[in-house]
């Protein structure tokens, strides 16, 4: 009968199994990390001049076999062991301690070591990066950051000074059992040469991911301080004169210009040239009349002292750099809002396509010193881009399409218009690449750089905005939010003009219908209308006149005005005109058809306020004056004259 495989628990996971990659990676940690201790440790034996020494030669001699690094000012390999646990997750610590225990068994059985004795040695440069490894991050969360001084002091204090204590124990305890070395001795030496490989070699190490970038914007400027300290160095330490003198103008030039890793990487060059030249008998320590272990300690000393000052040294100045750049970065950005705090008040104002191209260029070109600007729009039947404004000196392709832009020619703003994604064109060799066919135009026009953002609502692109600069740009993060955040403020100025423009349409053809061109025709009458806008921008408000001839050979006359502009004015005009009339063919005396009006216009208006002038002129019981006329006669008397029929004039004397 058929079997059928049992299947996992519910809620079980397969055990993680690491793929071909990972084990190439650890395998390569590993490799690498062997190597170079394997190197180091070597060069640490000839360096001390030990090399050729037989293991019988005595015990301090077979202690300095032992310890290679009591012959060196200090130990490289212990730099190189502490840097790689705390540059890497400690799953992969095992691989770092076994390329140690490895490098150091073959190290010392080339030179004939005992294996029991290269085995604690072993051991012990295993465990002092593990200590020193741990504390450090313990106490910093993570890698520590040496650019700030609190992770430095933690890293003297864990990886420098803690950790090769540890180790130093358990060597100098090896140095006790096969040599009979002085214990205490043995761990101060063991601290004071593995301490310095930790910040000589270490500090460069762990600085490099975090400041290879400004090395190699840098490169020519970082070789020749490399150079430079290595070559001083090494004449500074050929005579017998301070070296001081030579070394502190490059450690000082690296500190400033190359921050923290300038002067990590100068003064370990300086620590190197320092170590060798006085093993080889050079220098100012090597000639002083000192027996060779306070030699050694003056070398040992002068090494710490210089590479802690030449870090200190760069953190200020780093920090100095920084606080600079922070505050440049602020007014930076200060500048930016208050230039686009203007555009939007210039665009407020900005009612069309020409006037939003005109605010734009202004402030734009003011700000982000633009060589040349455009703004195109989309035709209505979406096959042409039309430029509303152009300013400064832009390329031919955009002078020669003025009156409309096929999206079939294919450039930079037609490729932004089609895909709707901003078009960043960095250099000539940039635009030549992408946009062959119209490059001779761009490079005519001198335009270096350019960049080409899209207008849309929505998911509708309605146009592209168009910058160019005559010189390179980075186009950074900086520049793309500027005129992204123009571009928007840009697309929103032609929602509202489009708006406006609608609604001005409409008003337009509201008040030409009510407010005829002529006045009307009305019999015993002629009437002259003189309408003059108060508002010339946007030539729409609530103003209006009105003559009207009423039965009875009456004439209806009338001028209003409604407070405001635009649709809204026109409406409310518009609908006291039409009630004003209807009022007046009822027969109103003017007194009453302004109380009827008023009551209209407190339910029906849009507006707050609008005033009226009504008048009814009746030919018929009129008189030229509307007061009869008095005499006033000597005797201070007052009556009304007599009517009469004849035309007015002086009358006799009373």
């Amino acid at each position: 009968m058929p079997v059928t495989p049992l299947s996992p628990p519910a809620g079980s996971r397969p055990r993680p199994r690491h793929r071909l990659a990972d084990w190439w990676s650890i395998a390569g940690l590993f490799g690498v990390v062997a190597v170079v201790y394997g190197g180091g440790a070597e060069l640490a034996w000839h360096s001390s001049g030990i090399a050729a020494v037989g293991v019988s030669a005595g015990a301090d001699s077979l202690w300095q076999a032992f310890g290679p690094a009591v012959g060196f000012a200090f130990f490289p390999p212990a730099g190189v062991t502490v840097a790689a646990m705390l540059l890497t997750n400690r799953s992969r610590w095992p691989a770092v301690l076994a390329a140690i225990v490895t490098a150091e068994l073959v190290v010392d059985a080339h030179h004939g070591m005992d294996m029991l004795a290269a085995a604690g040695l072993a051991a012990a440069n295993a465990i002092e990066p593990l200590v020193g490894a741990s504390l450090v991050r313990a106490w910093c969360g993570s890698a520590p950051d040496l650019r700030r001084r609190t992770d430095l002091a933690r890293y003297v204090a864990g990886a420098c000074v803690l950790g090769p204590l540890v180790g130093g124990l358990l060597g100098a305890a090896v140095g006790v059992a096969y040599a009979g070395i002085w214990w205490p001795g043995g761990v101060v030496r063991w601290v004071a040469a593995d301490g310095l490989g930790a910040l000589v070699v270490g500090a460069p190490a762990l600085l490099w991911p975090r400041q290879r970038q400004l090395l190699a914007a840098r490169r020519v400027e970082a070789t020749l301080v490399v150079v430079l300290a290595a070559a001083l160095s090494v004449a500074a330490f050929s005579v017998n004169s301070p070296p001081a003198l030579l070394l502190l103008p490059v450690l000082a030039w690296a500190a400033f210009r190359l921050e923290v890793i300038g002067a990590a990487l100068a003064s370990a060059v300086l620590a190197v040239a320092a170590n060798y030249m006085t093993a080889a008998g050079r220098g100012a320590f090597a000639a002083a009349a000192l027996p060779g272990p306070a030699r050694l300690a003056a070398t040992q000393g002068f090494i710490a002292v210089i590479m802690l000052v030449s870090l200190l040294i760069g953190q200020e100045a780093a920090g100095r750099i920084s606080a600079i750049r922070q505050r440049q970065a602020e007014q930076r950005e200060r500048t930016r809002l208050e230039s686009l705090a203007r555009l939007g008040e210039s665009l407020a104002a900005a009612l069309t396509p020409e006037e939003i191209g005109r605010a734009t260029s202004v402030e734009v070109r003011t700000y982000a010193g633009v060589h040349a600007l455009a703004l195109g729009l989309l035709s209505d039947d979406g096959n042409t881009l039309h430029w509303m404004h152009m300013a400064g000196e832009l390329p031919p392709i955009v002078t020669q399409f003025a009156d409309g832009l096929p999206l079939t020619q294919w450039c930079a703003a037609t490729d932004a218009m089609s895909t709707g994604v901003p078009v960043l064109i960095r250099d000539e060799a940039e635009y030549q690449r992408r946009y062959p066919e119209t490059a001779q135009w761009t490079m005519a026009a001198g335009i270096a750089s350019m960049g080409v953002w899209p207008l849309a609502i929505g998911q509708s692109r309605i146009g592209v905005l168009e910058l160019a600069w005559s010189r390179s740009q980075p186009l950074d993060a900086t520049q793309r939010s500027f005129a992204s955040a123009v571009a928007s403020m840009v697309t929103q100025a032609l929602i509202r003009a489009r708006a406006y423009a609608d609604e001005h349409t409409r008003a337009a053809v509201l008040q030409a219908a009510v407010l005829p061109a002529s006045p009307p025709e009305v019999a015993g009458l002629d009437l002259a209308v003189c309408y003059h806008p108060a508002d010339v921008t946007h030539g729409l408000g609530g103003d209006w006149w009105d003559a009207m001839p009423l039965p009875k050979n009456r004439t209806y006359l009338a001028v209003g005005d409604v407070v405001g502009h635009g649709l809204a004015a026109v409406e409310d005009m518009v609908q006291l005109r039409a009630a004003g009339r209807a009022l007046a063919v009822q027969g109103l005396p003017p007194s009453q058809l302004l109380a009827e009006l008023n009551t209209f216009t407190g339910h029906a208006s849009h507006g707050k306020f609008a005033t009226l002038t009504v008048a009814i002129f009746d030919p018929g019981p009129a008189c030229c004056i509307t007061v009869p006329p008095v005499i006033r006669h000597r005797c201070c008397a007052v009556v009304a004259a007599a009517r009469s029929s004849g035309s007015a004039g002086a009358v006799d004397r009373c």
